[in-house]
């Protein structure tokens, strides 16, 4: 922060100008200085994040720039394999770490951005996933972790807007967090916040296969004795991208027996085929830095 100091000299001034017939003249004079104090350090502050997967590095803002992280496509087709009913869902964490010194604080703000795959991008600002990606049949939430990072209370789904269709991704709490408050951190102290990724198949149900179950006995003194057990079976279709189509084999095969006799026979399967998930794109995650100051009459800025 520079600071100017604003001076003004006045002085008086008497010429005496003696020649012939000149008699004497009076000057007043002022100047007008400025100078320019030295800088003053009132805080600093570091920000990063990082991925929650072994051998993960910081990635550290540039002069308050964003930092992005990739939660990588080969992450999101897991949910492919949730096969039972009501799975638990797929986590991915990661952290937002940082440190405010001075008068300085530092906030920030969790958002996604879009979905990217070999130059191909799609913004996810809207919460709408691109179509024919594993992400369109799912939901991704992403909030704050419990105490030792903790993930599994996922928030529950909001319900969708009327009129708009329901939305795959979905941020709890993100916009505006306090890393450190203005002024706390004088040692240098680091801040962590950890964040959870939840990702769900929207799993939709066929069916419920009902089974029901009665038995009646007859005992030597004639008495009636009866029991009833019912279970119930989900029936659906394990995840999957849309079918592309129905594959149809037909075999054919005629033959002539030693007798002259002629024999034919046919043979026809289907086989259903689904897209390759393996090129799903990748999630891009931003965490935006803002600065605060512990004077109010300084607006926190990026």
């Amino acid at each position: 922060m520079k600071t100017w100091a604003r001076g003004t000299i006045v002085g008086a001034m008497a010429l005496g100008l003696a020649a012939g017939g000149f008699g004497i003249a009076n000057a007043l004079w002022s100047t007008s200085v400025s100078i320019s104090a030295p800088e003053i350090s009132t805080g600093s502050v570091r920000f990063a994040a990082q991925t929650g997967h072994e051998g993960a590095v910081p990635v550290f803002s540039d002069g308050g720039t964003a930092v992005t992280l990739a939660l990588p496509g080969s992450t999101v087709i897991e949910v492919l394999g949730q096969e039972a009913v009501d799975p638990a869902p797929v986590i991915w964490r990661f952290t937002a770490s940082g440190s405010a010194l001075g008068i300085a604080g530092v906030d920030y703000t969790v958002s996604v951005r879009e979905q990217n795959s070999s130059g191909t991008s799609h913004d996810l600002s809207s919460g709408h996933a691109m179509a024919d990606t594993v992400l369109k049949g799912s939901t991704l939430k992403i909030y704050r972790a419990a105490a030792g990072g903790d993930c599994s209370a996922v928030p529950a789904t909001p319900n969708p807007v009327e009129g708009e269709e329901a939305r795959n991704v979905y941020l709890f709490e993100a916009d505006g967090v306090q890393l450190q408050a203005p002024g706390t951190a004088q040692d240098g102290r680091v801040s962590e916040q950890e964040w959870c990724v939840s990702l769900q198949w929207n799993a939709e149900l066929d069916g419920l296969y009902v089974n029901d179950v009665q038995v009646t006995g007859t005992a030597e003194d004639g008495s009636t004795n009866g029991a009833m057990a019912s279970w119930h079976a989900p029936v659906g279709f394990p995840p999957s991208l849309d079918m592309l189509g129905t594959y149809r084999n037909l075999g054919l095969a005629e033959g002539t027996a030693e007798d002259s006799t002629l024999a034919k026979a046919s043979s026809e399967w289907f086989a259903d085929v689904y897209p390759d998930p393996s090129g799903e794109p990748d999630i891009v995650i931003a965490l935006d830095p803002i600065i605060t100051n512990a004077n109010p009459a300084v607006n926190a800025r990026d």
